[in-house]
C-alpha cells in the first residue's frame, strides 16, 4: 500500500482518549491533555483510546501493535488471493432490510460527539464511571451543541455506525446515554481499528459495506487516512457552546442520503469547502 498523507484542515488535537502523535497545541481547561489532578500515568497504561500519546494517557514501553488486517495479498499468488479474501471477517453484521437502501455512516465519539475529562465540570452531561487497574474513576462528558438533533435525524436518513479508538469500558456507556432514539446500528471500538504508523486508524474497507456507499465523519484525519475520501471532515470540539458544527452539516447530510456513489459529492464538497 502506498503512503498516504492526510489532508489536515486545521490542527485537529484531541484528548488522551482515542487516538496518537497529533501535533502539540494550546492547553484547554478540562482537557485530559493539561496537567491535572489525574490518576498516575503510569497506572493509566490503557484507559481509553488515545487520540494523542499525551503525557498522561501514553502508554510505557508499549510494543507496537501488529495491524489485524494486514494480509499479504500483494505479491501472493494468484490462486490464494481468494482464500485470504474469504478468510477476512467484515466488522459489521448483514445490514438490516429497513437500510439496505441506506449509506452507511460512520461516526467518530470524542471531540467529534462529546469531550470528556477527568478533571469535575459543573456542566457535565454525563458523569461515566471507569475502572483503572481496580480503582474507580470518574469521567466528566460534555455533549456538543445539537448533537441530539444531528443523532435524531442522521438515524432516520442513515445505517449510522459508531466507530471509535476509546476503549468499550468507557465509549460503550456514554453511547447509551447519548442515543437515545438508536441511531446507532453498531458500535466499534478500538480492538476494531488498525494501529498504524503510531495511530489508530478506521479501515472502512473492513466494514463489509460497497465503499462508494461509506461515509466517515471525524475530526481526526488520521483516522481515515486509509480513506481521505470517504471523509466529511470536522472540526474538534472542546467546550464552545456556541458550536453550530453539526446543525450546519445536517442539510448537507440530507442531500448526499439521496446520491448512489459519495465519491463524486464528497470530492466536490471538498473543493469548495
Amino acid at each position: 500500500m502506498s503512503r498516504v498523507e492526510p489532508r489536515v484542515r486545521e490542527q485537529q488535537v484531541e484528548t488522551g482518549f482515542c487516538r496518537a502523535r497529533a501535533p502539540p497545541a494550546p492547553q484547554h481547561r478540562g482537557s485530559l491533555r493539561g496537567h491535572l489532578p489525574v490518576p498516575d500515568p503510569a497506572r493509566v497504561t490503557s484507559l481509553l483510546g488515545q487520540k494523542r500519546r499525551s503525557h498522561l494517557l501514553k502508554l510505557p514501553n508499549r510494543r507496537r501493535e501488529r495491524a489485524p488486517s494486514a494480509l499479504p495479498v500483494d505479491g501472493c499468488p494468484a490462486d490464494c488471493v481468494p482464500l485470504l479474501q474469504a478468510a477476512v471477517k467484515h466488522l459489521l453484521p448483514e445490514i438490516k432490510p429497513q437500510d439496505a437502501s441506506k449509506l452507511c455512516v460512520v461516526i467518530d465519539l470524542d471531540e467529534t460527539l462529546v469531550h470528556s475529562s477527568f478533571k469535575p465540570v459543573n456542566n457535565a452531561d454525563f458523569i461515566i464511571p471507569v475502572e483503572i487497574d481496580g480503582i474507580m474513576h470518574q469521567v466528566y462528558v460534555l455533549k456538543r451543541p445539537h448533537v441530539d438533533e444531528f443523532l435524531q435525524r442522521m438515524g432516520e436518513l442513515f445505517e449510522c455506525v459508531l466507530f471509535t479508538a476509546s476503549l468499550a469500558k468507557y465509549a460503550d456507556p456514554v453511547a447509551d446515554l447519548l442515543d437515545k432514539w438508536g441511531a446507532f446500528r453498531a458500535r466499534l471500538f478500538r480492538e476494531s481499528c488498525v494501529f498504524h504508523r503510531g495511530n489508530y486508524v478506521k479501515d472502512l474497507s473492513r466494514l463489509g459495506r460497497d465503499l462508494r456507499r461509506i461515509i466517515i465523519v471525524d475530526n481526526s484525519p488520521a483516522s481515515y487516512i486509509f480513506h481521505p475520501d470517504n471523509a466529511v471532515p470536522v472540526a474538534s470540539w472542546f467546550d464552545n457552546m456556541a458550536d453550530t458544527e453539526l446543525l450546519d452539516l445536517l442539510p448537507f447530510f440530507e442531500r448526499l442520503s439521496k446520491v448512489e456513489d459519495v465519491y463524486a459529492v464528497l470530492k466536490k464538497q471538498r473543493t469548495n469547502s
